[in-house]
C-alpha cells in the first residue's frame, strides 16, 4: 500500500508538536527544519557531547527547542521526557544513527554489532517506551522510524554492512511489532519505518546519490499523509512501500 496524498483535518487551526531525535545535522535536521517552516511547535535532541560539536550551532539557529537525549543512556531518555513538558506529542520521529560502513563480512565485529543493535534498534525502542504518554495525550500521534532499505531481508541482492543492515532489520520488526501489539491492545498511534533516500551527509562520510531536497520533500509528504490503515508499513521517500 502506497501513501497517498491527503488533507490533514487534524492540523486545522492547531499548532502541532514534534520531537525529531538525532536533530543536529544530516537528515535530521533537515526534517527539523521543514517541520519548523511550517509552523509547528519544534522540537530536537542532541547528545550530551554534540554540545560541543559544531553542529550544536547549526540546530540552535533553527530556533526549535533542543532536548539532550542519548539512545545508549536510558536515563537521558527518561530525563528528556520530562524536560518536554506536559503537552501532547503529535509525531515523534526517530533519526539518530551510526554509519553503513565497513562493509566487508570479514570487518565486523562484536562490539559494532552491539553498538549498531543498540543505537539504531534498541535506542528507538526506549525513547518510543518512555514518550508514549506524550503521544496518547495527542489526537492521531504518528510514529516515524527512519530505517534503510538495507533493513530489507528481502531485498538484500548483494550483502555488505551486515551489522547495519540487521540494527535496521531489528529497528523494522520492532516498529511492526508495536504496530500489532498496540492494535490488539486499542491504541490509535500509527507507527511506520521509512527509507530517506542514499543521501550526502557526514554519517555516510557524505556518499550519496539522492537529491536532500527532494527526498526530504518526500519523507515530509508520506508523515503528512500516513494514516492507521498504514501502521506497521515500511516506506520509502517517495511513498511506495518496501517489502520486509
Amino acid at each position: 500500500m502506497s501513501v497517498a496524498r491527503k488533507a490533514l483535518d487534524d492540523s486545522a487551526g492547531t499548532i502541532l508538536n514534534v520531537l525529531v531525535i538525532g536533530a543536529n545535522r544530516g537528515i535530521g535536521l533537515e526534517i527539523l527544519k521543514s517541520f519548523k517552516s511550517r509552523g509547528w511547535n519544534v522540537t530536537g535532541t542532541i547528545r550530551p557531547q554534540t554540545r560541543n560539536d559544531e553542529s550544536f550551532g547549526d540546530l540552535k539557529n533553527t530556533g526549535a527547542e533542543i532536548l539532550e537525549l542519548d539512545y545508549l543512556d536510558e536515563n537521558t531518555i527518561e530525563k528528556a521526557v520530562i524536560d518536554y513538558g506536559d503537552k501532547p506529542l503529535d509525531i515523534l520521529v526517530n533519526v539518530g544513527g551510526l554509519p553503513p560502513s565497513p562493509k566487508p563480512w570479514q570487518e565486523q565485529t562484536n562490539e559494532m554489532m552491539v553498538e549498531k543493535f543498540r543505537v539504531m534498534a534498541v535506542g528507538p525502542f526506549l525513547a518510543i517506551k518512555h514518550f508514549l504518554p506524550k503521544l496518547e495525550m495527542a489526537k492521531q500521534p504518528r510514529i516515524a522510524n527512519i530505517s534503510s532499505a538495507f533493513g530489507s531481508l528481502s531485498t538484500n541482492a548483494f550483502g555488505t554492512c551486515m551489522a547495519y543492515r540487521a540494527a535496521k532489520a531489528a529497528l523494522n520488526q520492532n516498529s511492526v511489532t508495536l504496530a500489532r501489539e498496540w492494535e490488539k491492545e486499542g491504541r490509535n498511534i500509527t507507527i511506520i519505518c521509512m527509507e530517506p533516500g542514499f543521501l550526502s551527509t557526514r554519517l555516510t562520510d557524505f556518499d550519496g546519490e539522492d537529491d536532500m531536497e527532494i527526498c526530504i520533500g518526500g519523507v515530509m509528504e508520506v508523515i503528512d499523509n500516513i494514516t492507521h490503515d498504514h501502521n506497521g508499513g515500511f516506506f520509502k521517500w517517495d511513498g511506495s512501500t518496501i517489502p520486509f
